[in-house]
């Protein structure tokens, strides 16, 4: 019976490793070229594909009255074989694709897996480098809103945990971020976000150009301008430009950026005042590229994450249980272990405070589980092994 039952775990696991996955991409057609437009669909499709890929294979056996119980959780990760287009259509200059990949979860992250959780995002408003760009159309709600839309998109995409932040700033000065400094030297404030807000992660973002792509002012419209314009087909487009930052909570170290640089048609009169997010910026080409870009951010944010370590703060201890703020929404289960690493405080050349986490050599296992909390045991008191408020826990 043993035999039998490992040799179907075997099995099982080893038809795990190649997964044929079917995913969305879509890209902005420029200059009429489809065929690069198909290959960016293509990748974005793909990273979907390993996204949707990505479950561990682990195994829970329990004897019961006789009878062996096995539970099984999948988890892969991998590199995508055979891609196969199987729809491709093409609406208003927008190509979007359907892909079958086989994804070889053989291919794992550097660390050797990759964590069934979900790590949790904090998403600050996003400022426009340019006020006066929202002008037309009355887009001024854009710094706040786009990242709304954002967040939303992410926690679709089910993979992490985004949590809306947009009242806040984090740069103040737009031109050198990400790297500006405040007043007291430090890069910016996104230590103290990321705890303000309990998440592992903040996102921000700057929207660095929505122009259009030919002003439509009488003073700029000389005979030679207005010639190009229309060889060129620019009047009525407009620019998107977003710079993306993505950092690591605790630390406040910018571990990710992407930027964005597309052009989309403002088919709409000059004086409409559509109002960012509004279902008539979203029925524009305009709106059509701005959605399609918020879909792309959210995969690629899924995606740089997804091999990245599970971070939770201690909040609480008492006797030999821990507090955890996170729980079921993060897919911590009972039975989860997890490794306590103790927090430091150390200050760099400027004495700024900086964060490092050190590994206690100390096991935590869950015991209880709550949708924003968990609480875990240790195999002796906290107080003895000094294990304190604001330490983390971690799953590699």
């Amino acid at each position: 019976m043993k035999v039998f039952i490992s040799s179907l775990i075997l099995l099982f696991s080893f038809s795990l490793s190649a997964q044929v996955i079917r995913a969305d991409g879509q890209a902005i057609i420029y200059n009429q070229d489809i065929n690069d437009a198909r290959y960016r669909a293509t990748q974005q499709a793909i990273k979907q594909a390993t996204l949707q890929a990505s479950a561990l294979v682990r195994s829970n056996d329990s004897l019961s009255n006789g009878t062996l119980n096995s539970n099984l959780s999948i988890q892969a990760s991998g590199q995508a074989d055979n891609v196969d287009i199987i729809l491709e259509q093409v609406f208003d200059n927008i190509l979007s694709l359907t892909i079958e990949a086989n994804i070889n979860t053989d291919d794992m992250c550097d660390n050797g897996t990759v964590n069934p959780y979900r790590k949790s995002v904090g998403v600050t408003g996003f400022a426009l480098q340019s006020p006066q760009q929202a002008t037309l159309g009355a887009l001024h709600n854009i710094g706040r809103q786009l990242p709304k839309n954002l967040v939303d998109a992410m926690n679709q995409q089910g993979y992490i945990r985004a949590l809306a932040a947009t009242n806040l700033s984090v740069y103040p000065d737009l031109i050198n971020a990400p790297t500006s400094a405040n007043n007291d030297g430090s890069l910016t404030d996104v230590a103290r976000i990321g705890e303000d807000l309990g998440v592992q992660y903040v996102i921000s973002g700057v929207i660095r150009d929505i122009s259009e792509l030919y002003p439509k002012h009488p003073k700029d419209k000389t005979p030679l301008n207005s010639l190009l314009s229309w060889a060129n087909k620019e009047d009525g487009q407009r620019n998107f430009v977003l710079d993306l930052y993505i950092y690591d909570g605790f630390s406040g170290a910018l571990i990710f950026q992407h930027r964005y640089d597309e052009v989309g048609n403002w088919d709409t009169k000059e004086n409409n005042k559509v109002g960012f997010g509004s279902s008539q910026f979203w029925a524009l080409h305009y709106g059509r590229v701005v959605a399609q870009t918020i879909n792309a951010m959210s995969i690629d944010t899924s995606d740089d994450l997804r091999c990245q370590p599970f971070v939770a703060n201690i909040f609480r201890t008492q006797g030999n249980q821990i507090y955890l703020n996170a729980g079921a929404l993060a897919g911590i289960k009972k039975g989860d272990q997890f490794q306590v690493f103790r927090r430091y405080e150390i200050f760099d050349q400027l004495q700024n405070a900086q964060t490092q986490l050190n590994n206690a050599n100390i096991n935590v296992t869950i015991t209880q589980v709550q949708p924003n909390f968990a609480i875990g045991e240790l195999a002796v008191e906290a107080r003895i092994l000094n294990v304190q408020q604001q330490d983390v826990v971690i799953a590699w």
